[in-house]
């Protein structure tokens, strides 16, 4: 019958059948035993066995007084065999020669030539007679009197000596990748002198025909533009006029 077919009888809860255990096992000897563990119980619960033998005062514990058995161990310890003597190194000396360094009458020479140690500095700074030593309160100026006070540092110095190299070599780097410069002859000057004295001439000139009236966007970026360029004219100018020896980077060189 499948899982999704209904029978009526199956409709009708059967009673349990009872699970009948079997009897628990018990041992023949139970009252006997129960009756020995009554009797024997509280036998010696307080004052302990009832008849003990006890030692007299004159045989107490003493060391050794018991004998124990210890097992045999059979003795494996094998004994150390003397080494081969090599023919070939007849006079070697041996290990176990003793040291003719006398320790002691060197350690005595020492505490005689050593210096005697000089006496501190104390200072007595209350009637109590408490003392204090002023090489170590720091109330002496032990710090000014250095030798080495107020001087710069070795490694200070050190750290200067090899910024100046780094930075040496890097103007040697730079001026081996700049090209060579040259004098500027007193014709090129006169020359280029008078090109920007032509140039700011015509400038000027077209600043002159400007209108007066600046009323528009592009009059006044036009009048901006012919100021900046007649500035920079000026300045050229100023700069040729002024330092008769120049020179210049021949970018061609």
């Amino acid at each position: 019958m499948s899982n999704y077919q209904e029978n009526i009888k199956y409709l009708i809860q059967r009673p349990k059948t009872p699970v009948i255990k079997p009897p628990m096992h018990r041992s023949m000897f139970n009252s006997s035993i129960r009756r020995e563990f009554k009797l024997n119980k509280g036998c010696h619960q307080t004052m302990g066995y009832a008849e003990v033998k006890v030692n007299e005062p004159s045989e107490f514990l003493k060391k050794k007084s018991r004998k124990v058995i210890r097992p045999f161990v059979e003795n494996t310890k094998t004994s150390i065999k003397n080494p081969v003597q090599c023919s070939c190194y007849p006079n070697k000396p041996s290990s176990t020669k003793k040291n003719s360094r006398n320790f002691l009458r060197e350690n005595i020479v020492d505490v005689i030539r050593k210096v005697p140690p000089l006496p501190k500095h104390r200072v007595q700074d209350s009637r109590d007679g408490h003392t204090i030593i002023l090489d170590e309160s720091g109330l002496e100026p032990l710090y000014v009197l250095k030798k080495d006070f107020g001087k710069l540092p070795l490694y200070i110095e050190k750290i200067f000596k090899k910024i100046e190299t780094l930075r040496q070599k890097e103007v040697e780097r730079i001026q081996a990748i700049k090209p060579p410069i040259r004098h500027l002859s007193k014709e090129e000057r006169f020359v280029l002198l008078t090109g920007l004295k032509a140039n700011w001439a015509e400038l000027h000139k077209q600043f002159l025909l400007l209108p007066i009236l600046t009323d528009s966007v592009t009059k006044i970026n036009r009048k901006t533009n012919l100021e900046n360029q007649l500035r920079n004219l000026e300045k050229d100018i100023d700069l040729l006029e002024r330092y008769p020896n120049l020179y210049v980077c021949d970018e061609n060189a």
